[in-house]
C-alpha cells in the first residue's frame, strides 16, 4: 500500500527529473542565498511545500506524513527563509522542452487570460490585493487576487505567471508576456490567441514589432462596419465576412509610457477582421468578430481561424484543473510574500502534472491535453517509487456546453439549482460564417 513517504519519494524522483536538486542549490547560490546543513535544506523544503500542496494536508500533519522528524513550526520557517526569486527560477527553468511540439502552420499556440482567487481576510493582504466591489462593505468578503498566465495550448504548461490586485486590469500587464512568448517559442514562429478583453492597438502594435502573431475576440465597438470611421478603416472585402482593415494609433493609454508609445504613434497596422456567427438551438444568433495579423487569406482560410480561435476555450479547463482540482481557489498563506511563493509552487506543481500527462501522451499515442489531469494527480501522489507510468484515464472527445452557474447546495456566490442540470444546459453552439 503506498504512503505519503513513498508518495515524497515518488514526488522527489519526478521533481529531480524537472528540476535537479544541484540546480536549486545552484539558483541559490546564484541568488546569495545561504544555508546551514540541516534537515530542512532548500531542496527538502521545495519538495515539502510541493507534497503539502499535492496531498492538501496542514503543516501539522506533513511532518508525519513524509516521516520526518521535523516540527510544523520548522517547516513554516523554512518556507519563509526561501527567496521569493527562487520559486521564480524553477518556474522559467522547470519548463519542459517540447522536442516535437504541435505546430498549427508553423506556430506555436499560446493562450492568455487572468483567473482570480481568494486569499485569507487579513488587513495587509486586503491592502495589497484589495476586494470585489460587490461584496458588503470593506469588512466582508476576502482579499481577492488576479492571476495572468501564459499557456501552451497543446501541453497546457505554464510558461509565466503575473499576481495582480483586484481593481487592476489585466490588459495593463499583457504585454510583459511577449518576451515570455518568445522564449517558450524558440525557433518557431508563435501565436497568441486572447479573449475580448486583452485587445488593443496598443498590444497588436507591440505584439508586430515583437515577431509575434495575434488573434483575439474582438468587442463590437471595435469592429469595422462599411467603411469604418476614426482611426478604423476598411481596406478592401477578403471574402464573405472576412475584411483587410487599416487600424491608426489613437491615444496613448495609461499603462503604455510616453518612450514606449512615442514609436508606435506613428504606427499604421494592416489587419484581418473575420465575422462569424454562433448558433445554438432554442436561442438567438449572434454575431462574433475576431481580428487578427494573419492577413493572408489562402494561407490562413478563414474557417480555420475560426475553429483556431474555438480553442482558446481550453485556457478555461487548464485554470479549472489549478483552480478546482489543485485547490488554488483558496490560499492559506498570511503574508504577501507568502502569497507569492504559494502562487508559484502551485504553478511548478501544475507543470510537473503536465509533464506526467505529456509522457503518458506520448506512450499511449494521444494528445495531452485528452489525459485526465486528476488522474496523473492521482498516479503523482499514490504510485510507488520506481513504478513505471501505466496507461492513464483518456478523456473522450465531447462538444463544449454552457452549464448553469447554479449550485444544488445554495451558496453566497451562486443560487440554488431548482431543476436537474441537463434541462437548464444550455445545449452546443455551431459557428457559421
Amino acid at each position: 500500500m503506498a504512503t505519503f513517504s513513498n508518495s515524497l519519494r515518488h514526488v522527489k524522483a519526478h521533481l529531480a527529473e524537472l528540476v535537479p536538486e544541484q540546480q536549486i542549490f545552484h539558483i541559490c547560490r546564484e541568488l546569495a542565498h545561504t544555508w546551514r546543513k540541516r534537515t530542512l535544506d532548500p531542496a527538502v523544503t521545495v519538495q515539502l511545500f510541493l507534497l503539502q500542496l499535492l496531498a492538501k494536508v496542514a503543516l501539522g500533519g506533513l511532518r508525519h506524513a513524509a516521516q520526518i522528524p521535523v516540527s510544523a513550526s520548522a517547516i513554516c520557517q523554512a518556507c519563509q527563509r526561501l527567496p521569493l526569486r527562487l520559486f521564480m527560477e524553477l518556474v522559467g527553468r522547470c519548463l519542459p522542452k517540447l522536442t516535437q511540439p504541435s505546430l498549427w502552420k508553423g506556430m506555436m499556440i499560446f493562450l492568455a487570460d487572468g483567473m482570480s482567487f481568494m486569499t485569507p481576510d487579513t488587513p495587509t493582504l486586503a491592502g495589497r490585493f484589495g476586494k470585489p466591489q460587490n461584496q458588503r462593505g470593506a469588512s466582508y468578503g476576502y482579499p481577492a487576487p488576479k492571476l495572468l498566465a501564459l499557456m501552451d495550448l497543446t501541453g497546457g504548461f505554464i510558461a509565466k505567471v503575473i499576481a495582480l490586485p483586484w481593481a487592476r486590469h489585466e490588459l495593463s500587464c499583457l504585454s510583459r508576456l511577449f518576451g515570455a512568448v518568445l522564449a517558450a517559442a524558440g525557433e518557431h514562429a508563435a501565436l497568441l490567441l486572447g479573449d475580448r478583453g486583452l485587445v488593443s492597438f496598443a498590444h497588436l502594435a507591440l505584439l508586430t514589432r515583437a515577431g509575434i502573431h495575434g488573434c483575439f475576440r474582438l468587442p463590437r465597438w471595435q469592429v469595422v462596419f462599411a467603411r469604418g470611421k476614426g482611426s478604423r478603416r476598411l481596406i478592401k472585402r477578403l471574402g464573405p465576412q472576412d475584411l483587410l482593415v487599416r487600424w491608426n494609433a489613437c491615444r496613448r493609454p495609461a499603462w503604455l509610457s510616453q518612450k514606449r508609445w512615442q514609436p508606435l504613434s506613428k504606427t499604421e497596422l494592416t489587419l484581418r477582421q473575420i465575422a462569424f456567427r454562433v448558433c445554438r438551438k432554442g436561442f438567438r444568433t449572434h454575431w462574433a468578430w475576431i481580428i487578427t495579423t494573419l492577413s493572408d487569406p489562402r494561407q490562413y482560410p478563414a474557417p480555420e481561424l475560426i475553429k483556431l480561435y474555438g480553442k482558446r476555450w481550453q485556457i478555461e479547463v487548464y485554470f479549472r484543473d489549478l483552480k478546482q482540482t489543485l485547490g488554488m481557489k483558496m490560499l492559506s498563506a498570511r503574508t504577501v510574500t507568502g502569497v507569492q511563493k504559494e502562487i508559484l509552487a502551485f504553478v511548478l506543481l501544475y507543470n510537473l502534472i503536465r509533464r506526467v500527462m505529456q509522457q503518458a501522451a506520448r506512450r499511449q499515442e494521444v494528445l495531452p491535453d485528452r489525459i485526465s489531469f486528476i488522474d496523473a494527480l492521482r498516479w503523482l501522489l499514490w504510485s510507488s517509487p520506481g513504478q513505471t507510468l501505466g496507461k492513464l484515464k483518456v478523456n473522450r472527445l465531447r462538444l463544449r456546453r454552457s452549464p448553469p452557474r447554479r449550485l444544488k447546495n445554495a451558496r453566497h456566490r451562486f443560487p440554488q439549482l431548482n431543476a436537474t442540470r441537463a434541462q437548464l444546459s444550455k445545449p452546443p453552439c455551431c459557428v457559421m460564417l
